[in-house]
């Protein structure tokens, strides 16, 4: 696969996850931890697609390692997210704007990490 197919692919996969995320916060940002648990699945999702992109598989502990370190690099956005999603009325959809930002950071995060680590 070259670089141009593999990046487009893994803009499928981004996009993809980070319209599924902003939906589901749209939906659930009301529900106290709905959030963390609905974002870390999809977090896990996609850093095992993008891995394989670069033909690697993840250990569960693996994988929980690096969402864990994608979303401490995007901690002060996750805070201000969720804090802002409880603004009656306009909050879910500032909650969902904000994680579909977010959830693209971090897939390209992921993306960044292989990239480098398979030079």
């Amino acid at each position: 696969m070259t670089d141009e197919e593999r990046r487009a692919k893994a803009t499928k996969i981004i996009d993809g996850i980070a319209k599924t995320a902003a939906t589901t916060t749209a939906v659930f940002s009301q529900v106290p931890g709905m959030g963390a648990a609905t974002l870390t699945k999809l977090y896990l999702e996609m850093v095992n697609k993008i891995a394989s992109l670069f033909n690697q598989q993840l250990e569960s502990q693996a994988a929980r390692a690096l969402v864990l370190t994608g979303c401490k690099r995007y901690a002060g956005a996750i805070l201000e997210k969720s804090v802002l999603g409880w603004i009656p009325l306009v909050g879910n959809a500032i909650n969902a704007k904000m994680t579909f930002d977010l959830t693209k950071n971090v897939g390209w995060f992921f993306y960044e990490h292989f990239d480098k680590s398979s030079e």
